[in-house]
């Protein structure tokens, strides 16, 4: 069974496989983690495990639907731009047999497709699902009847006892000056 998938996926690597693994080991261990905290709010673990769950849950689906149609544009792309080359080719003299076309059209469009799967698999991951757990995640909990737990109230502050406040002199300090003082004669450092 494991050659089988192994094989199967060396033969059609994409970026979308790696990608929903990736998602679904998180959907699996986040929450899984989050919940094992010692020493939390239990009420704070369950909502940070039940949005992370429900973030990786939106991610997969988006991974798929993404690099599904990232592998099918960049597919038809890649054939007609190196059907399109192929035949400025012929008209300038060139002659290629029917086989030939055909191999050259199949290896521009696998090409297309693996390139055009991964750039929408990173538009997902970086634009589509932030955007659609925005939207989504925070009407789910609202059904779900998950609440946001309140922060804990700080611990009041011993209260201190009041400072005493510093009179004002009754009579201006002046600072004794040096008037008849010279500096010209003195060396800094001892030297």
């Amino acid at each position: 069974i494991i050659k089988s998938i192994c094989k199967k996926l060396g033969n059609a690597p994409k970026a979308t496989y790696s990608m929903v693994a990736i998602a679904t080991a998180n959907g699996i261990f986040r929450p899984t983690f989050t919940m094992m905290k010692k020493g939390e709010n239990p009420e704070s673990k369950k909502y940070a495990a039940l949005r992370e769950g429900l973030t990786e849950a939106i991610a997969v689906p988006s991974y798929i639907i993404c690099g599904e149609i990232g592998s099918k544009l960049g597919a038809y792309i890649g054939g007609k731009a190196k059907e399109k080359e192929l035949n400025g080719l012929i008209q300038k003299g060139k002659t290629f047999t029917k086989e030939t076309m055909d191999e050259m059209i199949s290896v521009a469009s696998k090409r297309g497709s693996s390139g055009l799967n991964l750039i929408c698999i990173c538009a997902a991951a970086g634009l589509i699902i932030p955007a659609v757990c925005s939207a989504c995640v925070t009407p789910i909990m609202n059904k779900i009847g998950a609440k946001k737990p309140s922060a804990p109230m700080p611990k009041e502050a011993p209260i201190a006892p009041p400072t005493q406040l510093i009179q004002q002199p009754q009579r201006k300090i002046t600072h004794p000056v040096f008037k008849n003082m010279t500096y010209s004669g003195m060396k800094v450092g001892g030297v």
